[in-house]
């Protein structure tokens, strides 16, 4: 290996005083040593900043800061570390989950063999409360390409379970800001369909465990309910920025796997009475060559069934389903059991 290279976790925290001490523990347990820890606060009204001003006095590699940038969210408070932070590696951990002791010098040795890679993809369980305690993956690989699996809802790859190259995650222009979901989703579309280099890790044992959604934080990191129109609004730029990214990278061919997202923006417009924002968008997915024009019809045809309310109806609700089948993602995310021995901290298998 060339050198000690530092990695920086950035971590961004809102009310979390009952979990992150959990999060801590699991970075100071590192074997590789060479780390820094900057916890950005996002304007906690609980003892999360104290529990985690207590670890900082404990050991100076923990950070802790306020956000500074707008807006409010967690992606502000990760691109605010990222821009304070010293580390060759950037990698994002959230104050509810738990890394294994291995995590940070498997991930640096993986990275450090194979010095043209932007970032690296590795595995990682679910669970509850205690690690494993569910059983599953949080995600496995497969033989489609991954830019085919992101489309289908079926992502390898979020912001926990990678490590970047501290100027790959500069250069690819860090999180979109201006997003209010799909914040993970647009930023592999554009590492794919860019061309940025990855491999994935997946004969390493898995590092991460991933919580699964303990509370729901409306005035905080998550900014409100799935079904805002602001977040109907980022669904739809995501969209068109991955056509726009396909077709300048010269991958036209590929614009109609776009079709599993699209149905799923159009039809969720619809179903939550935002039909000023369906139709249009189905429409330019047509002129984009997103969707076929049997495929703009199926999916009208459902739109028309939930604004006029006929799916109360059980005959037309089976319709509703059937027409919308060949758009259902097949994402395996915290489903597939885990059927092999995976190593604790403990040492011994699961």
């Amino acid at each position: 290996m060339s050198g000690r290279p530092l990695v920086s976790i950035l971590t961004p925290s809102f009310n979390r005083e009952d979990l992150v001490a959990e999060t801590l523990d699991s970075v100071l347990a590192q074997t590789w040593p060479h780390w820094e820890m900057l916890v950005v606060d996002d304007g906690s009204t609980d003892g999360t900043r104290d529990v985690v001003a207590a670890y900082a006095a404990r050991d100076s590699r923990v950070k802790l800061f306020d956000r500074t940038w707008q807006p409010k969210g967690a992606c502000a408070c990760r691109n605010e570390g990222v821009s304070m932070c010293d580390g060759d590696y950037v990698m994002f951990l959230d104050t509810d989950d738990i890394i294994e002791p291995f995590c940070l010098e498997n991930r640096v040795k993986a990275m450090e063999a194979e010095p043209d890679l932007d970032f690296a993809i590795f595995p990682g369980l679910m669970f509850a409360d205690t690690p494993n305690d569910l059983g599953l993956w949080w995600n496995i690989d497969k033989p489609e390409d991954e830019l085919t699996r992101q489309f289908r809802g079926d992502a390898i790859a979020q912001g926990t379970g990678v490590l970047w190259r501290k100027e790959s995650f500069e250069r690819i222009g860090m999180w979109d800001l201006e997003l209010m979901l799909w914040q993970d989703i647009e930023l592999f579309l554009r590492a794919y369909i860019q061309g940025y280099r990855y491999r994935k890790f997946f004969d390493l044992p898995p590092d991460l465990h991933n919580r699964i959604n303990t509370k729901s934080n409306t005035t905080g990191l998550s900014r409100g309910n799935f079904f805002d129109v602001e977040k109907q609004v980022s669904r739809v730029r995501v969209a068109k920025q991955a056509a726009a990214m396909l077709r300048q990278n010269g991958k036209q061919h590929r614009l109609n796997e776009l079709r599993y997202m699209v149905a799923e923006i159009a039809i969720g417009a619809a179903r939550s009475g935002r039909m000023r924002l369906a139709l249009p968008f189905l429409f330019w997915a047509f002129r984009e060559d997103a969707i076929s024009t049997s495929e703009t019809l199926r999916i009208a045809a459902v739109i028309g069934l939930y604004v006029g309310r006929m799916t109360r109806f059980a005959p037309f609700r089976r319709w509703a389903e059937a027409l919308q089948r060949p758009f259902a993602g097949i994402g395996t995310i915290g489903q597939v059991p885990v059927t092999t021995p995976v190593t604790t901290k403990a040492g011994t298998p699961s």
